[in-house]
């Protein structure tokens, strides 16, 4: 009891050192836990292995520096506190003053956010994106900045990787249309030409009865011939291509004798060579024109490729939904190189040409399968040393 203080008073006296006793031990307990806390966040900031996480003074010096920081930036913390915040940046952008102008607009805004390339101690970039914010006491007072830096080096090249083959892409796009629309108009400007001289060389033939002359004639005729085919197939193609595919006309016919008229068309343009033809009557709806034009490239393509003392054997048979064709020839297989691409455009079978027998442009094959599947058909074939070629066109009975 404290001398002259009434018992009433003591008491108060009492609570009131009790309650004051309470405060400072709830105060001690928050300081603990603020300590506490400020030590947890600390550690978690120094432990995030991802992003450098780093303090600056207001004047941009490092004062603290995270595990973080010193994985994306190479430094040690020994190595860095103290040191001003510029030699992140390559030389040509410190030179600019930039370092103190991103301070002024964190300070200004309170935040700055960029990506740029940074440097690291060895001097190699990487492609940063950086957040610097204001640090600011009760009052106001700037009291320096927190600085967070994720490395995106890996996003960045994927990013140009990206864009780059984008680029390749549409070069690519611009020049297939180049290419094709130039291949349509040499192709539709060549044909009017190429019509005068058949019809001159046809008047040559009727007003002369000179073997040799007619032996130069015939010749011209035959290339005539060739070069219109190469001609018309360059518009098919542009067609193709432009139109999204080959349109086709399907009428009630007879498929064999579609194939007969080829075959006795080939036989008289190769009179030294062989061709067998097993077909019975084969009835549908398809587009005769561009059936014939299917079967002269593939028969064709067997004369050409096949052995010259082994024939060419044409086989068709049906059942009730389909009918199947198939041309074989003997002689080398397709190589094994070739058979993933045989069927591209500008692609041919055998590099070898000769005089009396020169390859075309390569878009024969091409052709032939976008024609068969205009039909709603296919187009494909099998290849050994042992048993030769064979190429096989299959046709629903009706094209689709």
């Amino acid at each position: 009891m404290v001398e002259g203080i009434t018992p009433s008073l003591q008491d108060r006296v009492d609570v009131w050192l009790l309650r004051q006793k309470s405060r400072i031990r709830r105060a001690r307990s928050q300081a603990n836990r603020n300590a506490e806390a400020e030590s947890l966040f600390r550690l978690l900031v120094e432990s995030i292995q991802q992003y450098a996480i780093f303090v600056l003074d207001p004047a941009g010096r490092v004062i603290t520096w995270n595990v973080g920081a010193e994985r994306i930036k190479g430094y040690t913390k020994r190595e860095i506190l103290g040191r001003h915040f510029s030699v992140f940046y390559p030389p040509e952008v410190v030179a600019t003053g930039k370092c103190a102008r991103v301070l002024e607009a964190a300070a200004r805004a309170g935040r700055f956010e960029e990506e740029g390339w940074r440097l690291r101690k060895n001097g190699s970039r990487f492609w940063a994106q950086v957040t610097i914010t204001a640090l600011r006491s009760r009052d106001g007072t700037l009291i320096g900045f927190v600085k967070v830096t994720q490395d995106l080096t890996a996003r960045r090249a994927a990013e140009d990787h990206q864009r780059a083959l984008a680029a390749a892409l549409a070069e690519k796009v611009r020049f297939h249309e180049f290419q094709e629309q130039f291949l349509g108009i040499l192709g539709h400007d060549l044909r009017t030409p190429l019509a005068a001289i058949e019809m001159g060389s046809g008047i040559l033939r009727q007003r002369t009865g000179d073997p040799d002359l007619l032996h130069v004639i015939d010749r011209m005729h035959s290339s005539l011939s060739r070069i219109s085919r190469m001609v018309g197939q360059i518009l098919d193609m542009t067609r193709s291509r432009l139109a999204g595919g080959f349109e086709v006309n399907p009428r009630p016919m007879d498929l064999c004798e579609v194939i007969t008229a080829v075959v006795d068309e080939l036989r008289a343009e190769h009179p030294t060579r062989t061709i067998e033809l097993h077909c019975l009557e084969l009835q549908g709806t398809w587009d005769s024109d561009r059936l014939a034009q299917v079967f002269s490239n593939l028969i064709g393509n067997a004369i050409f490729h096949g052995e010259p003392g082994s024939p060419v054997t044409v086989r068709a048979c049906a059942d009730a939904e389909a009918v199947r064709v198939e041309v074989h020839n003997q002689g080398p297989p397709i190589p094994d190189e070739l058979r993933t691409t045989l069927f591209d455009p500008f692609r041919r079978g055998r590099p070898d040409t000769s005089p009396s027998n020169p390859a075309g442009l390569g878009l024969g094959l091409y052709i032939s399968r976008e024609l068969v599947e205009a039909h709603g058909g296919s187009l494909d074939f099998d290849s050994s040393s042992s048993h030769g070629t064979t190429f096989r066109v299959t046709l629903p009975r009706a094209a689709s």
